[in-house]
C-alpha cells in the first residue's frame, strides 16, 4: 500500500482510504459485528485512513484505538453544535488516553464560499480545537466547485484548513456545479495551497462498477489527489479494491461478484417531500404522490433515507 501526506497537515495516510457509509445504517446496515470485520480486515491488509460522519450513525462500527486515521464530518453551524459533534466522536470511537483526539474533522457538504462563511462558527472552533489537540487537522466536505474555491479563499486569508474531500470521478456524476475539468482546476489550486485532498465516489455512487478500473485509473491520474475514499462492505471488496491499488492488477475485479447496488423506494412511500429537500443531487422528485429518483444523478448516498419517517427508501 502507498502512503502520501495528506497536504500540510502532518498526516499520512494510505492512498485508498476505507468509506464508511456503505457499513453503517444508511446503506448495507450491516450487523455491528460484520460491519467491524470488514473494517478491521482492511485495517490488517494496510489501509490505514477511514472516512465517516456524525450523519453516517455508525462510529460504533470504527470502534478501534490502533494507530489508524480517522475523519469525521458534521453539519453544525455553531459552536454549541461544533462542540457536540467533537465530543461525540471523541466518546463513541473510544479513542484511548494516548489518543484521545480525532485526526481530521470537517465541515460536512459545503457548497460556496457564502455557506463556509455560514458555519464559521463550527468552523472557529474546530480550528480552536486543533490548537487544543483535541483534533489534529481540519477539513471540508463538498459536492460542489464551488466550495473548493471557497476553501481556497480562506486559506489566502489565513484560515488554517488543512483537507478538502471532494466528489470526483471520470463520469462527473455528483459534481453539482460544475464539470470534471472545473473540479480539477480548483482542485489544483487547493493542493498548491498545502491543501491536502482526499476524494471521493471514483465508482460515481455504482454507475461505473463494470468500469471499475477504468475509473480508478481516470481518479489516480489526478495528481491533484492524495488519497481515494472507495466505499466497501465486504472481504471480497476490500479485497478487490486493495489489489487493485498494490499492483493496478487491471483484473482485480473479474472475480469479484459486483451487484450494482440502487436506491429503492417501497410502494407504501407517502409522497411527502422530505426526500426531495435533502437531497443535494437534486436526484428525486414527487410524481403521482410518490418519491421517483433519476438514477443518472443519483450517487447513492443514502442521506435521503434518513429523513423518510416511514423508512420507505433503502439502498440496495
Amino acid at each position: 500500500m502507498k502512503y502520501v501526506p495528506l497536504g500540510d497537515s502532518g498526516i499520512v495516510v494510505s492512498q485508498l482510504c476505507f468509506g464508511s457509509l456503505t457499513v453503517g445504517p444508511l446503506q448495507a446496515n450491516l450487523p455491528v459485528e460484520e460491519g467491524a470485520e470488514v473494517i478491521s480486515y482492511a485495517f490488517s491488509r494496510g489501509i490505514n485512513f477511514i472516512d465517516t460522519a456524525q450523519y453516517y450513525e455508525n462510529y460504533r462500527y470504527i470502534k478501534l484505538t490502533d494507530d489508524i486515521i480517522i475523519s469525521s464530518k458534521t453539519y453544525a453551524y455553531n459552536r454549541a453544535q461544533a462542540i457536540d459533534a467533537v465530543e461525540e466522536a471523541r466518546r463513541e470511537l473510544n479513542r484511548d488516553s494516548k489518543r484521545d483526539y480525532v485526526d481530521i474533522f470537517m465541515l460536512h457538504e459545503q457548497e460556496s464560499i457564502h455557506t463556509l462563511r455560514g458555519h464559521m462558527e463550527a468552523l472557529e472552533y474546530l480550528f480552536e480545537a486543533k490548537e487544543k489537540g483535541i483534533i489534529r487537522a481540519v477539513g471540508v466536505s463538498m459536492h460542489h466547485v464551488a466550495a473548493v474555491e471557497g476553501v481556497c479563499e480562506l486559506k489566502k486569508r489565513g484560515y488554517p484548513i488543512n483537507c478538502i474531500h471532494p466528489i470526483y470521478n471520470m463520469l462527473g456524476i455528483g459534481i453539482a456545479d460544475g464539470t470534471v475539468s472545473e473540479m480539477v482546476c480548483a482542485m489544483t489550486k487547493a493542493k498548491d495551497l498545502g491543501i491536502g485532498i482526499f476524494s471521493m465516489k471514483p465508482l460515481a455512487g455504482g454507475h461505473l462498477y463494470n468500469r471499475a478500473a477504468e475509473a480508478f485509473d481516470f481518479v489516480l491520474a489526478c495528481n491533484a489527489i492524495a488519497s481515494v475514499a472507495v466505499g466497501m462492505q465486504s472481504i471480497a471488496e476490500v479485497d478487490a479494491n486493495i489489489n487493485y491499488f498494490e499492483s493496478l492488477e487491471k483484473m482485480a475485479f473479474d472475480n469479484l461478484n459486483k451487484v450494482k447496488r440502487r436506491l429503492f423506494i417501497e410502494n407504501y412511500c407517502s409522497g411527502c417531500g422530505n426526500c426531495v429537500k435533502r437531497c443535494g443531487q437534486r436526484a428525486l422528485r414527487i410524481k403521482d404522490s410518490q418519491a421517483q429518483v433519476d438514477i443518472d444523478r443519483c450517487v447513492l448516498c443514502g442521506y435521503c433515507a434518513k429523513v423518510c419517517e416511514l423508512f420507505a427508501i433503502k439502498v440496495l
